[in-house]
């Protein structure tokens, strides 16, 4: 008898993983179910996604399901990579993407180190996005989910062809409704638990108070508030609380609106203008990763898309050198923040991305 394809998934409690779950185990895969423990034991009763009762939620899941489930403890390297990371670039003066960097050194990596030790054959998650295979050559490539309002193929773009070689998604071909009418229908206990939007060790949303926590109060620095002109309009109450575009908790004496279009770390500055100076259309992308490895980028024009939820707009690519990447926007764009992810498209197929670097 012939042995099922083993497939090791991430279970984080969710309806979303849950789902991916039965649908796996429906279309024939022995699956093992894993839930990851990332947040320190104080974070995890405050956390809205990865705390006990999620865990519990996911063991309970794959009960249901007739499948193993195991709890893994990964805080240590998630504090490493994926915490300490946000806190330093905030530190700095950027706007981190933590999803990106949990995605990028922890879940595969950890469910492919998984999967080894349980001689599985392929990884999987509750991602909303697909894999496509080129129809006469062994290359594996990213593509949009069928849901766009779900797809997450924005936080997926270092992947590479060999990691997608051996990953499902089985979630990329429905939509969110259809995932929860499937929960009923495998009459999961999970099938009207909401979502949450928050990063997962951010409580509240109070990303300040957060990063207050995890520094010294000597790193904690008032400083000036300067406008395009270099005039003092007032003092900042650390660089730590504000972002590229913010125009809320100023507290400027200004007859107009002023919005935050550069953050100094250096020199431990905010600069302020009017919203005309929000607007770029060079910009540069460093540490990058190609799913396309064959694409010839140089000259070329895609789809970008430099935040999660935006629409995307067209770019050309001015140079490409190793793992940085020059690109000009053929419009005018508000808010292209460093820190943030910068992921190039070309239709549907995520060609790769990296890093916006400070101007």
């Amino acid at each position: 008898m012939k042995r099922k394809k083993r497939v090791v998934l991430g279970m984080s409690g969710g309806v979303d993983s849950s789902v991916a779950a039965a649908l796996l185990k429906k279309r024939g895969y022995d699956v093992i179910g894993i839930t990851m423990q990332l947040l320190p034991k104080e974070s995890e009763k405050r956390s809205a996604c990865c705390n006990i009762d999620s865990i519990s939620d996911a063991k309970r899941v794959a009960n249901k399901l007739n499948i193993p489930h195991y709890t893994i403890n990964i805080r240590e390297a998630f504090k490493e990579n994926v915490i300490d990371l946000f806190v330093k670039d905030y530190m700095m003066g950027l706007t981190p993407n933590p999803c990106v960097e949990c995605n990028r050194t922890i879940k595969f990596d950890e469910l492919k180190k998984v999967g080894k030790d349980l001689k599985a054959d392929f990884v999987a998650t509750g991602h909303y996005c697909k894999i496509t295979k080129h129809p006469h050559k062994s290359k594996f490539y990213l593509k949009k989910a069928k849901d766009l309002r779900k797809d997450q193929s924005y936080f997926l773009y270092m992947l590479s062809e060999e990691q997608l070689k051996e990953t499902l998604f089985p979630l990329g071909g429905f939509t969110k409704p259809e995932i929860r009418e499937m929960a009923h229908k495998f009459k999961l206990i999970n099938a009207d638990k909401s979502e949450s939007q928050e990063i997962c060790f951010v409580t509240k949303g109070k990303y300040h108070e957060f990063i207050e926590q995890q520094v010294e109060k000597k790193q904690l620095k008032h400083g000036p508030i300067l406008n395009h002109e270099g005039e003092l309009m007032g003092e900042h109450k650390g660089i730590h609380h504000y972002t590229i575009g913010q125009k809320k908790g100023l507290f400027l004496k200004v007859p107009h609106p002023m919005y935050v279009y550069k953050i100094d770390a250096q020199n431990n500055t905010i600069h302020v203008g009017l919203k005309e100076h929000l607007v770029s259309s060079v910009f540069t992308l460093i540490n990058c990763a190609w799913v396309r490895k064959d694409e010839n980028l140089e000259g070329k024009t895609f789809d970008i898309k430099c935040r999660y939820q935006m629409v995307p707009f067209k770019a050309k690519v001015l140079s490409h050198h190793n793992n940085e990447v020059k690109l000009e926007a053929l419009s005018p764009q508000e808010c292209i923040t460093p820190g943030q992810s910068g992921v190039l498209y070309k239709n549907d197929f995520v060609i790769g991305g990296g890093s916006i670097k400070t101007s």
